[in-house]
Order: C-alpha cells, then sequence, then structure tokens
C-alpha cells in the first residue's frame, strides 16, 4: 500500500473507532435510563431480556474494537517502515486500555441499573424473612 492509501486508512479506522465508542456510551445510557425510569413497573423476564441484548452488543463492540486496534497498529508499522513523515497516533495502547475500562464500569453501571431494583427487592424479602 501506498503512504497515502495507509494515512486514509488510518483516518477511516479512527472514525470507525470513535463512531463504535459513541455507540456504546449511547446504549450504555439507554440502558442506564430504562433501569432507572422502569424501576419497579418492569418484570424480571424482560430485565433478563435486555441484559442479553445490551451484553451481545457489547460483546460485538469489544470484538470489533479490538479488530480495529490490530488494524492501527497494522498501518502504524507499516507507516513506519516506509520511514513516513504523516504523524502517527501516539500512546495508542494507553487509549485501548482507558476505552477497555470505560467499557467495564460502563457495563458494570448499565447492568446494576436493570437489575437493581431486583435485588433491592431480594434484599427486603430475606431481611423480613430473618
Amino acid at each position: 500500500m501506498t503512504e497515502y492509501e495507509l494515512a486514509s486508512l488510518l483516518r477511516e479506522t479512527a472514525a470507525s473507532i470513535s463512531q463504535e465508542f459513541e455507540f456504546f456510551v449511547t446504549a450504555s445510557f439507554a440502558v442506564i435510563l430504562v433501569g432507572y425510569f422502569a424501576q419497579n413497573r418492569l418484570k424480571t423476564g424482560p430485565r433478563i431480556v435486555i441484559a442479553i441484548l445490551y451484553t451481545s452488543s457489547v460483546a460485538l463492540f469489544l470484538i470489533r474494537y479490538q479488530n480495529f486496534t490490530d488494524q492501527v497498529r497494522f498501518i502504524t508499522t507499516s507507516l513506519q517502515a516506509l520511514n513516513s513523515d504523516f504523524p502517527t497516533p501516539r500512546n495508542v495502547e494507553f487509549s485501548v486500555w482507558i476505552r477497555r475500562v470505560i467499557v467495564l464500569f460502563g457495563s458494570a453501571a448499565a447492568m446494576y441499573s436493570i437489575f437493581r431494583p431486583v435485588l433491592k427487592n431480594e434484599s427486603v424479602r430475606s431481611e423480613e424473612g430473618t
């Protein structure tokens, strides 16, 4: 590939990473809002369906994200091999891990918001039983 093609591919990949991450954040906030507004009105079955759909989308996000980060590493290495002056991204590994931490905590918060009313009711029932 030429330097121009690699630089174009790097830009496209960066845009794709941003779009994927924006989708994850949007989906997470949607699940958190559903958990907040539905609270006790949502039965356990629909909560499980929401959790399965959400965790599936997070898993797909992580797979696509890993593919994109591998692509960034390949493009960066290829540009360096061509002795390109094109500025390559710095701190790729740091940003990869920061996004993974955000995904971990965001997913945990979303799942907690969906099951919080169920967990809260279970703890109240167990306290009443003792």
